[in-house]
């Protein structure tokens, strides 16, 4: 019964709801133009490495100002500044629907556009992290994170089973339209936030400096550097599921855009119930995070050796729990151990481990299977993920490394 009460307890904060509502609608369509996207990129190249291109320049812009974003998330009110890009990817979404509803969906218009994207989810991703600590504070946080990376599982399992039925019957800009009309939401919920309910977060000032003193924070604190460096790791070689997802089942399996979207939703069910068994613990900070990178290495593996479309699909699932286990043990271990006036600026080094690193594992792993097979990834993932875990078990005690 407590685990119960720990687990849903940051839903009791009007705030949150409000907040997780309008995220996850948002996120939905989000999800239904990712694979939107991706199919537009497969159907105009039919190439592993156009798509790892694409994929890279969304996230480009994150590893070149990820850290700058993370001081301006601790220089400017979170939700103002949230209202912002979401008003921005809104009407970005629109222009993608229009110019492919008008013809012009050319690769470089869809590089473009996705480049433009990029250079606003940098900026919103830290801000992003940052408020759940603002709108149910430290003691709800670990249930909160773990909930709110269920947003994305959420997503995942609806955008793009939506997104396949949409392009087989209305249309591949739809998909674009739709998620421009779910930024309504998420700008709506934000605006009904009450400010007089939200914790306070120090600012910090004009100063200059800051961004100096957010990696000194991180190399002075190794609780801190420790889930960074790891997801660095597995951000760069195993978190390229946008590129390897759609490669297999597209290269290795030879089905169309609504496996795809089947294949990417399915794994969702596992992130589900893996963010919500992970929202009622409390995780130790190398023995936890050592037990969820093992887990996620496993069905990482197990994935690489499918002998055909549904054992795959029926994988993912395990694979879906293992990598929400994974995501929400070292985002909470991580914020857990950054004091409040730092964690835009932590959480911002966070996003950049995280999807900042796509850029360079997209594009290595869209090229890896170009020349070689689509299973290739999964092992180079599952291997780095094994190798974390056993790293994070070896390494000595913050006082050690201090020392």
């Amino acid at each position: 019964m407590d685990n119960h009460t720990s687990r849903f307890a940051a839903f009791n904060n009007r705030n949150f709801r409000l907040y997780f509502i309008g995220q996850t609608i948002s996120s939905i369509g989000s999800w239904t133009q990712s694979l939107a996207v991706i199919w537009l990129v497969l159907e105009i190249t039919n190439r592993s490495d156009s798509l790892g291109m694409a994929t890279a320049l969304q996230f480009l812009p994150m590893l070149l100002l990820g850290a700058p974003a993370g001081v301006l998330a601790d220089k400017i009110d979170n939700r103002r500044l949230l209202l912002i890009t979401s008003t921005l990817s809104g009407l970005i979404a629109l222009a993608f629907g229009i110019v492919v509803a008008t013809g012009h969906a050319g690769i470089w218009w869809i590089y473009a556009l996705t480049l433009m994207l990029g250079l606003v989810l940098a900026v919103e991703r830290p801000a992003m992290q940052a408020i759940v600590y603002q709108l149910v504070g430290p003691g709800l946080l670990p249930g909160a994170v773990a909930a709110n990376s269920t947003i994305n599982s959420v997503s995942r399992l609806i955008g793009p089973a939506m997104a396949g039925a949409l392009i087989a019957t209305v249309g591949v800009e739809a998909c674009f339209y739709i998620n421009a009309g779910s930024y309504l939401f998420v700008i709506g919920a934000l605006a009904a936030l009450r400010s007089r309910e939200l914790v306070n977060r120090p600012l910090i000032g004009r100063a200059k400096g800051k961004l100096r003193e957010g990696f000194a924070y991180v190399r002075t604190h190794p609780d801190v550097a420790r889930p960074l460096l790891v997801m660095t790791v597995v951000g760069t070689i195993a978190y390229n599921f946008q590129t390897t997802f759609p490669s297999m089942v597209h290269f290795g399996f030879h089905r169309g855009a609504g496996a795809v979207g089947t294949a990417m939703s399915v794994s969702a069910i596992g992130s589900i119930i893996g963010g919500i068994y992970i929202a009622g613990i409390k995780p130790h900070p190398r023995r936890t995070l050592a037990i969820v990178l093992a887990g996620f290495s496993a069905a990482l593996l197990a994935l690489s050796i499918t002998p055909g479309f549904w054992p795959f699909v029926v994988i993912s699932i395990v694979l879906g729990f293992a990598s929400a286990s994974f995501q929400s043990v070292n985002t909470v271990v991580l914020q857990q151990a950054t004091e409040p006036s730092m964690q835009g600026r932590v959480m911002a080094l966070h996003q950049m481990a995280w999807f900042g690193t796509t850029p360079i594992g997209a594009v290595l792993m869209g090229w890896i299977i170009q020349i070689s097979s689509p299973r290739v990834p999964f092992v180079l993932g599952g291997v780095s993920a094994l190798i974390c875990a056993a790293a994070v078990v070896g390494r000595p005690s913050p006082r050690t490394l201090t020392a």
